[in-house]
């Protein structure tokens, strides 16, 4: 009886607040772009290029994100929110080296294909787009501010992204690229199957919090409204960015011919 309690108050104090920003996420984010069956395979293999390597901004720092909200938890005093959360962190350690890795299998891959010259430690050294900068804005707020429990919700949504749609991007990137493309999507390909236990894990915590303080789904809400928001422009300039390069870097048959001898 207690578990339907649980689950009822998810249902009716975070679900509905989320609703809208999801839906309207899809189109912000580009992703009916990238799933469209019509995308140019150019196009597509350069988002994912920089969807890795800016990914690396992002992805890096959440071990400490989730371990420093769960000490600010503990602070506060919500003990044991913030030992389930430091002790969840334990789990995103190191999770960037998949992205710098996959960055460079991609470039090589494309670079072999067309004969282009990309270099990946250039791109991985970009600067933070704006999508980029937002993002860690929020998590920085969140755990500065007066609500750290609010990381939940900002995991919650970011990776429940992976299960919604993962598996979608996934299948596009082999269909248009082939099934030896998949070697550079060993982040993505990881975080479809882990995120499911993730996903489950900060919902159950959701659930306990709104418990014993139903107070805080305003403040839920709106962290897991502005982390979709952040990432969905952060997808945004990934395209953008893949464009630029694309419009950017002649193929072999573009160039012009040496001059005569």
């Amino acid at each position: 009886m207690k578990e339907k309690t649980i689950d009822s108050l998810l249902a009716k104090l975070y679900e509905p607040a989320l609703a809208g920003a999801r839906t309207s996420f899809f189109r912000a984010s580009t992703l009916d772009t990238v799933l469209d069956e019509r995308i140019d395979t150019d196009r597509l293999e350069l988002f994912f290029i920089y969807f890795c390597a800016l990914g690396v901004q992002m992805t890096q720092p959440v071990e400490s994100w989730i371990d420093r909200a769960g000490r600010r938890c503990t602070d506060l005093g919500w003990s044991d929110l913030g030992r389930a959360l430091r002790m969840h962190a334990r789990h995103e350690a190191d999770h960037h080296l998949m992205m710098i890795d996959d960055t460079r299998i991609l470039v090589q891959r494309r670079n072999a294909r067309l004969g282009h010259s990309l270099r990946a430690d250039d791109i991985l050294a970009s600067p933070p787009t704006p999508g980029v900068r937002r993002y860690v804005q929020l998590h920085e707020q969140v755990i500065a501010g007066g609500t750290p429990f609010a990381q939940l919700a900002i995991e919650y949504e970011i990776e429940n992204l992976s299960v919604v749609y993962g598996g979608k991007v996934l299948q596009q990137f082999r269909r248009r690229l082939g099934d030896d493309s998949l070697d550079g999507m060993s982040f993505l390909a990881e975080h479809v199957a882990v995120d499911v236990g993730h996903t489950k894990f900060n919902a159950a915590e959701l659930e306990r919090l709104l418990l014993q303080f139903p107070e805080s789904a305003d403040a839920l809400a709106e962290a897991g409204t502005r982390a979709l928001e952040a990432y969905a422009m952060f997808l945004s300039d990934c395209l953008r960015l893949a464009d630029e390069s694309s419009f950017a870097a002649p193929s072999p048959r573009d160039e012009a011919p040496p001059p005569p001898i």
